[in-house]
């Protein structure tokens, strides 16, 4: 990774910029297997005020980072843990950003986390026909445990596995 980015937790300030920046991840890996853009499935403002919310409420079981570069967000990681086993929600990077380590180092960020409140087993869903994704989830030591289910917006996704 390049040593001009950084990882942090989120902060409730970050909600507009938070937002921005997933919006345009999403819309470059997402937005051509769904076939629409972020912004005309949730308005931009319903989203900044989800993740306020959700900042708001957030407990042990639930963390944010962003990967900042140049006070500038390029990606975002949350997970959430129950019991002995944590779940990777989200794991995005503005498309100026791949390739250059930022993905690994969010990852690396939820793993050493997951690891830390003494978790065994890491869980992930992904929709089955981002193969850049999963490319880099089995890069990354994540195996497809054969079960799948559809996503809210329609594509099939398989579940990923990751022992700790």
């Amino acid at each position: 990774m390049s040593d001009d980015v950084s990882i942090r937790d989120a902060r409730t300030e970050d909600a507009e910029a938070f937002v921005r920046a997933h919006e345009l991840a999403w819309d470059a890996m997402a937005g051509p297997i769904v076939g629409t853009s972020l912004a005309e499935l949730v308005p931009f403002e319903s989203r900044v005020e989800s993740f306020r919310a959700g900042l708001a409420k957030a407990s042990a079981d639930a963390h944010v980072w962003v990967a900042e570069r140049a006070g500038v967000i390029v990606g975002e990681a949350v997970c959430v843990c129950e019991a002995e086993a944590c779940e990777l929600r989200d794991l995005f990077v503005v498309p100026d950003a791949w390739g250059s380590g930022v993905a690994q180092a969010l990852l690396e960020t939820a793993l050493a986390a997951m690891r830390e409140r003494g978790a065994t087993e890491a869980l992930l869903w992904v929709v089955e026909a981002n193969t850049r994704a999963r490319r880099f989830y089995e890069r990354e030591g994540w195996t497809a445990d054969g079960e799948t289910r559809a996503s809210p917006l329609g594509p099939r996704e398989l579940r990923y596995r990751r022992v700790l």
